[in-house]
C-alpha cells in the first residue's frame, strides 16, 4: 500500500519523520475551514478531512477512519520531558510545529534513548498500521476524551484504554450494544479481529481482563498523561511493538508489489473486465479465469482462479477473491480476501484473517500473501498463459465474453 504521508507531502517528504508530521499538520492547517455549528460548515469540514486527514486518505475518504495512536500527543510529552528544566511547553500550533520541523535537534536530541524510540514510532505511525476504521465516526473524539458521562474520561487515544472500554457499555462499548442495550461481545471481538488489534491482548485472548497495559504501573482502564522517563520508555516500546506486529498482520493478506505487477500483466492480456485464457495443455495448465464482481474508478472486486475447463469444469482450484485499488486503471494495492482450494472431498477455505476452514487446520494463520505470490508466479513464470496462450476471451463491462485475436505474442 502507498505511504499516504509521502503522497500528501510530495517533494517535502523526507526520512525525518518528525518533520513529516509537522509539515503534514501545517499543510492541513493552512486550508482547514473555520469551524461553525452549521450544516454548511460541517460539510466543508468533512470535505477538508477527506482530502487532508491522513486516516481518511488511507481509507479513500471514509469518515469513520481514525488514527490508532496519536503522534502529536507522544511528541508533546517526550519534548516536554526533555525540556522540563526550562519549563518549555509545546502546543500543536504553527509556531511550535515550525520550530520542531526546522530545528528538532535543539528540543529532541537524537542521541537520547527516548528520541530514538520516538523516531522509530513516528516511522511506523505514518504507515497504514497506525490507521483503523471505527464502527461510528463519533468514536473518533471519544477515544481521546469521553464526554458522554457525568465526568470527563481522558483516554488520549491510548490503545489499552480503547481496548478495555469497548467492553464497557457506559463508555466505548456504547458503539457495540445489542437490542437489549448490553454490549454485544461478539460484535466487539469481530471489530477487534477486523481491525487486527489482537496483539493488544495477552496471548491474543480477546477479553477485557487480558488487555495489555501501556506500562506496568498504568491501568489499561484509564488514559494517563506521561511525565516520567520510565513511563515514556515503556509506552513507546509498547507502541512500537504493537505497530510492528499489526503491520505484519496487515501484510499477511496484502499482495507483494511483484504479485501486483504480475496481476497487471494478466489484465494486459485479458482486458480491464476480466475473462479467460486457455492453454494448449488443458490437463496440465487449466484455464485461467477472472470474474469482476464490482468496479469503480478506484477499486475492483474480483475472483481469479484456475478452472478445469472442458475436462473438469466443475472444479475451480485454486480460487482467490481479491480487492484491488486502482491508479490510472492499474492495480496498485491488492488485498486477498479469501482463498479456496480443492482437497479431493471439498473446498478448504482460508479467510482474510488467515484462518483455515475444512479438514486441514493450522495452529498459526496462513499467509494469503504467500499463497497469492505462488499463484501469480505459476501463472506468469511457469505457465504459458502470457507467452503462448491457445485462446483469450475478454469480458466487456456487461459481463459478456468473446474471443479476441492477440496482435502480437505476449512476453
Amino acid at each position: 500500500m502507498k505511504n499516504m504521508m509521502k503522497t500528501y507531502l510530495g517533494k517535502d517528504y523526507s526520512k525525518n519523520h518528525l518533520r513529516n508530521f509537522c509539515l503534514y499538520w501545517l499543510k492541513g492547517m493552512a486550508c482547514k475551514p473555520a469551524w461553525e455549528d452549521t450544516d454548511e460548515a460541517r460539510k466543508a469540514f468533512d470535505k477538508w478531512r477527506k482530502e487532508n486527514d491522513l486516516d481518511c486518505l488511507y481509507f479513500d475518504g471514509d469518515l469513520c477512519a481514525d488514527t490508532l495512536m496519536s503522534a502529536w500527543t507522544i511528541i508533546k510529552w517526550v519534548a516536554e520531558y526533555l525540556n522540563r528544566e526550562n519549563g518549555r511547553k509545546f502546543t500543536k500550533c504553527e509556531k511550535d510545529l515550525k520550530l520542531l520541523a526546522e530545528d528538532r535537534d535543539a528540543y529532541l536530541p537524537p542521541a537520547h534513548e527516548l528520541v530514538k524510540l520516538l523516531d522509530r514510532f513516528l516511522e511506523l505511525a505514518e504507515l497504514p498500521c497506525n490507521y483503523i476504521l471505527l464502527p461510528d465516526r463519533k468514536m473518533n473524539n471519544d477515544r481521546y476524551c469521553f464526554r458522554r458521562s457525568a465526568r470527563f474520561r481522558m483516554f488520549y487515544d491510548q490503545v489499552p484504554a480503547t481496548l478495555w472500554h469497548v467492553f464497557e457499555k457506559e463508555t466505548l462499548g456504547m458503539y457495540f450494544l445489542d437490542e437489549n442495550g448490553e454490549v454485544d461481545e461478539e460484535s466487539v471481538t469481530n471489530w477487534i479481529r477486523r481491525e487486527k488489534l489482537e496483539m493488544g491482548f495477552r496471548k491474543k485472548v480477546l477479553k477485557q481482563s487480558e488487555v495489555i497495559p501501556l506500562a506496568k504501573e498504568i491501568s489499561p482502564r484509564r488514559g494517563k498523561i506521561l511525565t516520567k522517563e520510565s513511563e515514556l520508555r515503556e509506552a513507546l516500546t509498547y507502541m512500537i511493538r504493537f505497530l510492528e506486529q499489526r503491520r505484519r498482520a496487515l501484510n499477511r493478506n496484502k499482495a507483494t508489489d511483484k504479485a501486483v505487477a504480475r496481476l497487471n500483466k494478466v489484465f494486459e492480456v485479458m482486458g480491464p473486465y476480466g475473462g479467460m485464457i486457455e492453454t494448449h495443455y488443458p490437463r496440465t495448465w487449466w484455464t485461467l479465469c477472472c470474474e469482476i464482481y464490482d468496479e469503480t474508478e478506484t477499486t475492483k472486486t474480483m475472483a481469479i482462479y484456475m478452472s478445469g475447463g472442458e475436462f473438469y469444469d466443475y472444479v475451480m482450484d485454486p480460487r482467490f477473491f481479491v480487492t484491488a485499488k486502482l491508479d490510472g486503471g492499474k492495480a496498485v494495492d491488492v488485498t486477498i480476501e479469501e482463498f479456496k482450494e480443492w482437497n479431493g472431498f471439498g473446498y478448504e477455505i482460508v479467510d482474510k484473517d488467515g484462518f483455515r476452514y475444512g479438514i486441514c487446520k493450522s495452529k498459526e494463520p496462513v499467509s494469503l500473501r504467500k499463497l497469492f505470490s505462488e499463484f501469480m508466479n505459476s501463472v506468469c513464470e511457469h505457465g504459458p498463459y502470457l507467452t503462448s496462450p491457445k485462446a483469450v476471451y475478454r469480458s466487456d463491462k456487461n459481463g459478456d465474453m468473446k474471443r479476441v485475436r492477440l496482435k502480437k505474442r505476449q512476453s
